[in-house]
């Protein structure tokens, strides 16, 4: 539909059959848009986290009015307000069907993140940024006496096979700009923190490709995360609450509006890398935190429940810095057999490139034997720790198998996705 300030379009339906709606902002009619920074900003993926989907709804009006406009001449700008309409509905976290939508972006199973899947797969934006909320009044905390007062927190790419360009870029330049422009708005950024309570081990967010910022920064996007802070229940303080998104939106807008040229040449380098042998040979299949003795405390901000006073709390238990625990080395490609329809599904959803035998032919393949299965935590979260022999041989391709070859874009995912240890 022509609005006059965007266009909007359907791109997908939830599971009770809501629709998913993008609005795509392009400024001038007449520039052509391989010029400018693409930029994709979504939300809402959790049902009772709807600070950000109102955010949205006001950054939307706020462009519409002309209030907001500079950045549109250096960015196509596409924003989705709403991913988690059915769990928006019911107050929940989860889609109508139970599902973490947030944990979905591997398997892409649920309608609503294979929809948000293809419609990036479509753009191949040059920016991405996830809009989320964090709870602040968990049991543990309040068991030891506080509630959280963290702030807006913003994540980035951390996963080790992702580009270190995008992610030093991230890290030292568009974070501590954000941060410096913020505060006079009385809006406090900080990177992302995920602890299970102020006795537990801090660390930054998960390295693993399951969720929205990673599954897209595998792709060498340049791709963020921000939680702001929950509320005690889905409506209170909601003003505040979607002030701070919103402002903290506008500083990220403004950032890549500020750097599109910079921006957009960069992540043109680092994508064009991931193909015709640009990447390094080892894939790394396994990472968790460990301690940095470079940073071995972290500060954060609590609200004394007893005096209702805010303080600050010096975190030893510090794990900041990634570390890959187990690596492999890139294939040319992998074997899928016809009968393994559901895994040939996930691929398909993806995107990714495949190729179907026409006939039987000779072969030589690496075949795993899985020999055991252990289970243990990696981000303090079960992982099953996986044992395998590999062994070559010479075979068939039995006809209708399926070959994907990894020198594509998807090249790290399709790692991630088929070794049997990841």
């Amino acid at each position: 539909a022509e609005t006059g300030a965007f266009t909007m379009e359907t791109i997908g339906t939830s599971g009770e059959g809501r629709s998913l709606v993008a609005l795509h902002f392009s400024g001038d009619q007449d520039e052509e848009p391989s010029e400018k920074l693409k930029v994709l900003i979504y939300a809402q993926q959790h049902g009772n986290e709807p600070s950000g989907k109102e955010a949205a709804i006001a950054l939307t009006r706020d462009i519409a009015t002309g209030e907001f406009t500079d950045f549109l001449t250096t960015v196509d700008f596409y924003l989705i307000p709403q991913i988690n309409p059915d769990g928006s509905e019911l107050e929940q976290r989860r889609n109508a069907a139970g599902m973490d939508l947030n944990r979905d972006h591997i398997a892409l199973f649920t309608p609503e993140v294979a929809a948000l899947h293809a419609y990036y797969n479509r753009l191949q934006p040059d920016v991405t940024l996830d809009v989320h909320e964090y709870g602040f009044a968990s049991s543990s905390w309040v068991d030891a006496g506080f509630h959280k007062n963290f702030g807006q927190q913003i994540g980035a790419l951390s996963n080790a096979n992702m580009s270190l360009a995008l992610r030093s870029y991230a890290w030292d330049r568009v974070i501590p700009e954000m941060e410096q422009e913020l505060a006079p708005k009385n809006v406090h950024l900080r990177r992302y923190l995920v602890t299970d309570g102020p006795e537990a081990r801090f660390r930054y967010s998960t390295a693993a490709l399951n969720d929205g910022r990673n599954s897209m920064g595998i792709y060498h996007s340049l791709s963020f995360l921000i939680e702001g802070m929950n509320g005690l229940t889905v409506e209170s303080e909601i003003r505040e609450r979607t002030r701070q998104q919103l402002e903290t939106i506008k500083s990220f807008v403004g950032f890549f509006s500020r750097n599109a040229d910079e921006v957009r040449e960069m992540v043109a380098r680092e994508k064009a890398a991931l193909v015709g042998g640009g990447v390094p040979a080892d894939v790394s299949l396994v990472m968790d935190y460990v301690p940095d003795a470079s940073r071995p405390t972290v500060t954060v901000g609590v609200i004394d429940l007893e005096t209702g006073q805010k303080r600050d709390l010096v975190i030893e238990n510090f794990h900041p810095q990634v570390q890959s625990t187990l690596n492999v080395r890139r294939p040319l490609g992998y074997l899928v057999p016809a009968g393994l329809t559901e895994v040939i599904a996930v691929l398909e959803r993806h995107g990714i490139q495949m190729n179907r035998a026409e006939a039987a032919t000779p072969a030589t393949l690496e075949g795993y034997r899985i020999d055991a299965m252990t289970t243990t935590t990696k981000e303090d979260k079960d992982f099953l720790d996986v044992a395998v022999t590999g062994r070559r041989s010479e075979t068939q391709i039995q006809e209708g198998d399926v070959i994907v070859l990894c020198d594509q874009p998807a090249t790290n995912l399709i790692v991630t996705l088929l070794e049997p240890q990841s």
